[in-house]
């Protein structure tokens, strides 16, 4: 026997991570107590995944901040089902949110809103129930606000007072699911892909799709009616069923349904996405080139002091679409592109930059000399040189003395940069120092002579060397730390001689081994490996970090004294309050992570490893292991919860940094 669960009465957890931001302390105590649960810690996995199956994400709509649409492989295309009056919509009142009042974000919005959400039961033979949630949801990382909001992809599966101590597996039509349940008969596995802010395409890469829809007799632009039970299709099949032995019995436990609820509406609008709107100034004029993307075919750009202007596209499928605007007076700061077919219309508003482009860099020995071309009319910059000047034929140029020209040069106005080579084209060969005899022969000491009396050895008045003077080494600051697992450049450009050119040679003092791409340049790049990785069993020692030197040597063969750099590059753990422990059904813990000064945005992303730690400080064993997001959150769910107490907790970040907490038995 089987049942059904309407969505609106689906189990919804908040979703995925700690509402909480940095700046939390690094340990703390956490209200945790023992499980009560006999058997080795509890296997929940997914054994079957379905990669691949949602192949589009649309623009972010200008109505609520979320994606237009996402499409699977069938070309099915849904949207936010956004009537709160439509009970095909299933949108329930909360705090905060009135479905019977238009929506409004901010002002009127629900903390969850779902593109598509399905749902089945199972009774389980011998008493007790699974529950299925497969969906595709909008929410927030924090506050309903804008510039929280977030898209993920979920499968969850619950069980009830089912078999105790046993291990079950539920195929669904997005895969598998294999739970060991607790002395209770309980169990629950969640998978939630994409719990980041802006992270609109992860979702992509999940288990989820093709859309689940009835198999015949679905109201006009749905997927269905999220209040009746019904066949369905899509997936890798249409039915929700399970499997296994029931450890006290023997007995087999074998159940299935083919009846879901399903909830999502088919998509109407295309939405619009501005991609670019660049200055370009010449002889005729000042215009704008505005670049979108669109699957609608009627769009048009405005803004201030600029005429409204239709956008062309190619025929055919082509989602690119351009306007060249004339701008008779002041460049506006930004223009917005309107897809006038959609209901509401969607908008998409992008700044105003221009493009400077560096078309030649040459070195002739004494002078760098760069030319380029900007659109905006105003003198781009060479990084670490100066500024160019009106050359001819509309070009921008700039010549610079230096005896050291670096390998590219960049050029940069105040919205856009660009890179080049730089190509020799003439310059003296450099010199060389005293050559080394050949191997076994002592040449004796060198004494230079201005005349001396030839044969006798008499020195002359002597000739002091072209170059007496040693040359300075010299290591700009690293201005944030060191990221492990991502190349930084180190600069070592600012080292001096007084004959000019000088050779590099970086090396390693202590710590962990670094990676160089080269050791004879003044601006290497290193990377620091990473302190620990998620397959590690056991906590690993702190190490130290890393110390470089660079020295310098002139043409005439003198060395400087070394130049060392620290690269601080261990990041910052918290440890979050707010960790969750219920007996024998769940164990959370979360924090932050974060390398100061650098981008949250990493790839590869950092994780953490969370340890179950001894009195004494040893390893009792390893709980999990968590991803840290865009935000630089972390959050570790273990579901059904350890057996045993959980004493203390050690975690430890594979970019080097760790924090300790102290946990309280309750």
């Amino acid at each position: 026997m089987s049942t059904s669960t309407s969505p609106q009465e689906l189990l919804r957890d908040p979703p995925p991570g700690l509402r909480f931001r940095r700046g939390l302390a690094a340990s703390l105590a956490l209200a945790l107590g023992a499980t009560g649960v006999s058997t080795a810690v509890a296997v929940t996995k997914v054994t079957e995944t379905n990669k691949q199956q949602l192949t589009a994400v649309g623009p972010v709509s200008s109505k609520y901040g979320f994606p237009a649409w996402y499409e699977d492989r069938t070309g099915t295309r849904l949207e936010l089902c956004d009537d709160g009056t439509n009970p095909l919509c299933g949108l329930a009142p909360e705090e905060g949110f009135d479905p019977e009042q238009p929506l409004a974000l901010p002002g009127n919005f629900p903390h969850e809103i779902f593109y598509m959400l399905a749902g089945s039961e199972l009774d389980l033979p011998g008493g007790g129930s699974a529950v299925l949630t497969l969906g595709l949801e909008a929410a927030f990382a924090n506050e309903v606000a804008p510039g929280e909001q977030m898209v993920f992809a979920r499968q969850r599966l619950v069980v009830k007072d089912g078999p105790a101590n046993s291990t079950l597996s539920f195929p669904h039509p997005y895969g598998t699911i294999e739970v060991d349940t607790d002395a209770e008969g309980n169990a629950k596995l969640v998978e939630d892909i994409s719990p980041a802010v802006g992270n609109f395409e992860t979702p992509l890469g999940s288990n989820l799709g093709p859309f689940l829809k009835w198999d015949t007799g679905a109201p006009a632009g749905y997927l269905g009616n999220p209040d009746v039970p019904h066949r369905i299709v899509g997936g890798l099949r249409t039915t929700f069923s399970v499997s296994g032995t029931n450890t006290a019995t023997g007995e087999a436990v074998a159940a299935s349904t083919d009846q879901f609820t399903v909830q999502g509406k088919m998509a109407t609008n295309t939405g619009v996405k501005a991609e670019q709107a660049v200055a370009n100034s010449d002889a005729t004029g000042t215009y704008l080139d505005v670049f979108a993307t669109s699957r609608g075919d009627t769009l048009e750009v405005s803004g201030q002091g600029i005429a409204t202007t239709p956008l062309e596209k190619a025929p055919g499928s082509s989602e690119l679409a351009y306007a060249r605007v004339k701008v008779d007076g002041a460049l506006p700061s930004e223009v917005t592109v309107t897809n006038l077919a959609d209901d509401p219309q969607s908008t998409s508003t992008v700044g105003v930059s221009d493009v400077s482009v560096p078309t030649s860099a040459t070195y002739d020995g004494t002078k760098l000399t760069v030319v380029a071309r900007t659109t905006s009319g105003s003198a781009p910059k060479v990084d670490g040189f100066g500024d160019t000047a009106p050359g001819a034929d509309g070009t921008y140029q700039g010549s610079f003395d230096t005896v050291a020209p670096p390998v590219n040069v960049t050029v940069s106005t105040g919205t856009s940069k660009a890179t080049v080579p730089v190509v020799v084209t003439d310059g003296p060969v450099s010199p060389v120092g005293v050559p080394a005899p050949p191997e076994g022969e002592d040449p004796g000491p060198v004494t230079e002579t201005d005349g001396g009396t030839p044969g006798t050895g008499t020195p002359g008045t002597g000739t002091p060397p072209a170059d007496a003077e040693d040359p300075t080494a010299a290591i700009a600051p690293l201005t944030a730390s060191v990221p492990r697992g991502i190349a930084t450049e180190l600069d070592g450009s600012g080292s001096t001689d007084n004959a000019g050119a000088v050779t590099y040679e970086w090396s390693q003092v202590s710590g962990p081994e670094v990676a160089f791409d080269r050791k004879d340049v003044a601006k290497p790049k290193v990377t620091v490996p990473f302190f620990t990785t998620t397959s590690a069993a056991a906590p690993v020692a702190p190490d130290a970090n890393p110390v470089l030197q660079l020295v310098v040597t002139d043409p005439a063969g003198n060395k400087s004294a070394p130049a060392t750099v620290t690269l601080n590059s261990d990041d910052e753990i918290t440890i979050a309050p707010g960790a969750r422990f219920r007996a024998g059904k769940e164990f959370r813990l979360g924090g932050t992570a974060v390398v100061q000064g650098a981008p949250t945005l990493l790839q590869p992303p950092t994780s953490v490893n969370v340890y179950d730690m001894a009195a004494d400080g040893t390893s009792k064993r390893k709980l999990g292991t968590a991803q840290v997001d865009t935000l630089g959150n972390w959050e570790l769910r273990l579901r059904p919860a350890p057996n045993g107490t959980v004493a203390n907790v050690l975690v430890q970040s594979t970019r080097g940094g760790e924090a300790r907490g102290a946990v309280a038995a309750g």
